[in-house]
């Protein structure tokens, strides 16, 4: 009996060095990467929504949809611009009407990395797209042309 229990523990020696490395490569280090990834995913989620909020608003306020399309991309892009993200801001879309009373929407879409790896780039990834409506104001002035007379 005493020669059993000997041999069966000289059998298990030097194992836990190797499952200790399986352990870490296989269950820790993707949990660490997906909670190193997620801070970069939910920022750029809020910067979709923000920049889409913001362009509505634009729009909204515009005094004719040219002007307005204009002004909502230019604010999107430089809401994308100060997180940093300007290269992945996918899409701007504005639509609606400027009538009184009636709303417009502005669509972001952003690219999100899978994986960002530092100093090599981004590994696949993703669009994410945001939307906010805005109505325009029932009882605005729109600026009237100058006339000659």
């Amino acid at each position: 009996m005493t020669t059993t229990r000997a041999a069966a523990r000289r059998d298990d020696a030097g194992s836990v060095a190797v499952e200790l490395a399986l352990g870490v490569g296989v269950l820790v280090l993707p949990v660490a990467v997906l909670v190193l990834l997620l801070p970069t995913w939910i920022e750029r989620q809020s910067m979709a929504r923000t920049a889409a909020h913001e362009a509505a608003r634009a729009m909204a306020l515009a005094d004719d949809p040219v002007t307005g399309r204009a002004a909502a991309e230019e604010v999107a892009t430089t809401i994308a611009a100060n997180h940093g993200v300007a290269d992945d801001l996918a899409a701007v879309t504005v639509s609606g009407d400027l009538r009184r009373g009636s709303t417009v929407t502005a669509t972001v879409t952003v690219r999100i990395p899978l994986v960002a790896i530092p100093f090599v780039g981004d590994v696949g990834g993703f669009t994410i797209s945001a939307t906010h409506r805005e109505p325009v104001d029932r009882y605005r002035s729109f600026p009237t042309t100058a006339r000659g007379g």
